[in-house]
């Protein structure tokens, strides 16, 4: 029986020593010289401050004020202990401040995948917009394409990615986002675009690795032009634009491409039927990274944001 209580009184000893309450307490007192004054500023009575530092002591083993007429002053033992005190409960702060940040997706990575440039145009003013919202959010881009990027978002190497609404797996979720036309690249000092498409002189239609080449060979069929007339260069979207430039050939590209480039080429819209790319937020709503729950939050507020949430039509496989 004696054993017990001694167990239950080492126990409430450290219970009172891990009192935040009551380290806090300490410390008021310390910075205040006394418990009357400490006790007017927590607006609590004082001989509730006097047993709670009693407690304190009571649970070190030490004294940590020397007590007097005018009010208290640490003991040699209490101020080295106070100051340790003092410190660790700024790094629970901080800690606790941190855990907040990362929880709200202030602080910690995100991970954006993307299929055409965001240098240029709205992919570049919705980087600047989530910054300016996002703390310290690092971001990781990942450039790549349509199926490159879905296999990243499955294999959870990727967070979202932008890129075209049809491309988007059905089953991810997706934040229908802008529109922008496509266009036809051309050499500036290469004949009319729109005489020689007309003519059937369409010299080879270049594409990026990255994209979708069946979709650019039916806009060429579509138009009137060769079919296989389309060729894959493994390069980026720019280099296959410097190509266009250097006169090995035309491009189809959406106006990102178009607004981004340096290459020296002329844009001009698609003969025959207009086509739109629809660009989208894809993710997998299972991802519970606070920085992804972030940005898609921030999208919504932004003008390219067009009013609208897809949700999965289908299960991953092997995914609940």
């Amino acid at each position: 029986m004696k054993a017990d209580k001694r167990l239950m009184k080492r126990g409430a000893d450290a219970c009172a020593a891990q009192d935040i309450t009551a380290l806090q307490t300490a410390l008021l007192v310390r910075e205040h010289l006394g418990f009357r004054r400490a006790s007017e500023v927590m607006g609590v009575n004082q001989s509730v401050l006097s047993r709670r530092v009693l407690a304190l002591e009571d649970a070190l083993g030490v004294s940590l004020f020397q007590r007097h007429a005018g009010g208290a002053r640490p003991t040699g033992a209490g101020e080295r202990f106070l100051c340790e005190v003092q410190q660790a409960l700024f790094l629970l702060q901080r800690a606790a401040a941190q855990a907040g940040a990362a929880g709200r997706g202030e602080v910690g990575r995100l991970r954006l995948g993307h299929v055409w440039p965001v240098s240029a145009g709205p992919a570049e003013e919705l980087l600047r917009v989530y910054r300016r919202g996002a703390g310290d959010v690092e971001v990781d881009l990942r450039e790549s394409s349509a199926a490159g990027l879905a296999g990243a978002i499955l294999e959870s190497e990727v967070d979202v990615a932008l890129m075209d609404a049809d491309d988007a797996p059905p089953a991810f979720d997706r934040l229908m986002l802008w529109s922008e036309p496509w266009l036809l690249a051309t050499p500036l000092d290469g004949p009319d675009a729109a005489a020689a498409w007309r003519e059937g002189a369409i010299p080879p239609v270049l594409c990026c690795s990255n994209e979708d080449w069946s979709r650019i060979q039916r806009f060429v069929v579509e138009r009137g032009g060769p079919p296989g007339g389309v060729r894959v260069q493994h390069t980026s979207h720019d280099g296959v634009l410097s190509l266009v430039a250097a006169g090995a050939g035309w491009a189809i590209v959406p106006q990102s491409v178009a607004t981004a480039t340096r290459a020296a080429v002329r844009f001009s819209p698609l003969p025959g039927r207009p086509a739109s790319l629809r660009l989208c937020a894809a993710w997998l709503n299972e991802n519970d990274n606070p920085t992804l729950r972030r940005f898609l939050s921030l999208m919504r507020l932004t003008s390219f944001f067009e009013g609208e949430r897809v949700s999965p039509r289908l299960a991953v496989a092997g995914r609940a």
